[in-house]
């Protein structure tokens, strides 16, 4: 409270100092539950039950419209690829895994695209595809992977947009969940992505005519998950397991879909409880269920860092 408060007066002193500067802070609680207010209520209602993305459910266009296809260059002109999901959450902000910056980890190589179906846009007529350049990445302090690949907790980062999105019906935020919400076992919640229908190893997918796919995954909750069998102590409590056990019924999210949504409905609302981490190689394995970051648990983490760059930067816009 005491440092909201000093954040207001510093505002306040700020704009006594420059009365005839346009400047907009961003200052609300960021995790009310009405913010923003229309999140988490597609115009396009999504299809459920589904099948597995594994060998595959296209999902109906535009009934996803948080979804983000992270896309990077290794230098400019070479042309973007596809390497990685994330959700829109605000109309500049958007949530994903911290490793979709490895190695890559510089704003000026990525750009957010939005409102896509098929990977080429081209084959979605007409064509609704937004995007946007990037001015921040944040990834979470605690994320060592890149020290020490058997520790892949606090996998999770923002993405700061260069401008606003114009929401649409084929653009809109998904619902932050409550902090420290767990899901019972058994909801059955979507993954979605352009990954790897096929189940092989491969980290971007840059085929043309790849559409968005989705899968409805059961929680499986931490004790299970967390046996010898399972994923024993990779597994934390920051984290969410989701999948299916018996081997003739494996569904599972693959490595192109890493950074994207784990959304749960929550009394009619889409939340996203959940950020693609990590799962087996190949995609599928018994007893090796897809492992999300749990974002209920970075609830404070992501108000802090949004409110640390608004007050950083507070020379520049910030919403």
């Amino acid at each position: 409270v005491g440092n909201y408060m000093l954040f207001l007066t510093l505002i306040q002193i700020f704009k006594g100092l420059f009365p005839g500067l346009q400047h907009k802070v961003y200052v609300s609680n960021f995790l009310r539950s009405d913010w923003p207010e229309d999140c988490g209520n597609p115009a396009v209602k999504p299809k459920t039950p589904t099948q597995r993305v594994v060998n595959g459910e296209e999902a109906v266009p535009h009934s996803w419209p948080w979804q983000v296809s992270m896309q990077a260059t290794l230098l400019p002109p070479i042309p973007y690829l596809h390497n990685c999901g994330g959700s829109l959450i605000h109309e500049e902000w958007i949530l994903t895994a911290a490793h979709c910056f490895i190695p890559l980890n510089k704003q000026s190589l990525y750009r957010m695209c939005l409102g896509k179906h098929h990977m080429d846009s081209s084959m979605d007529v007409p064509s609704v595809e937004k995007c946007l350049q990037v001015d921040e990445i944040i990834r979470h302090e605690g994320f060592v992977y890149e020290q020490d690949p058997s520790d892949i907790t606090y996998d999770i980062a923002l993405v700061h947009l260069s401008e606003p999105v114009n929401m649409t019906r084929e653009i809109s935020p998904v619902c932050l969940p409550k902090p420290g919400a767990v899901m019972p076992a058994g909801t059955p919640c979507f993954v979605t992505g352009w990954g790897d229908e096929k189940g092989r190893h491969i980290l971007v997918l840059t085929a043309s005519n790849a559409s968005l796919n989705q899968a409805a995954l059961p929680v499986i909750d931490f004790q299970t998950c967390s046996k010898p069998s399972y994923w024993w102590d990779t597994l934390r409590p920051s984290m969410i397991c989701a999948g299916y056990e018996s081997p003739d019924e494996l569904k599972s999210a693959c490595q192109g879909d890493s950074g994207g949504p784990f959304a749960c409905s929550v009394a009619g609302t889409w939340e996203v409880h959940g950020v693609v981490s990590f799962g087996p190689q190949g995609c599928i394995k018994d007893k090796k269920p897809s492992v999300f970051t749990r974002v209920s648990a970075f609830s404070h983490w992501i108000e802090d860092s949004i409110r640390k760059f608004c007050l950083n930067g507070f020379l520049h816009r910030c919403y």
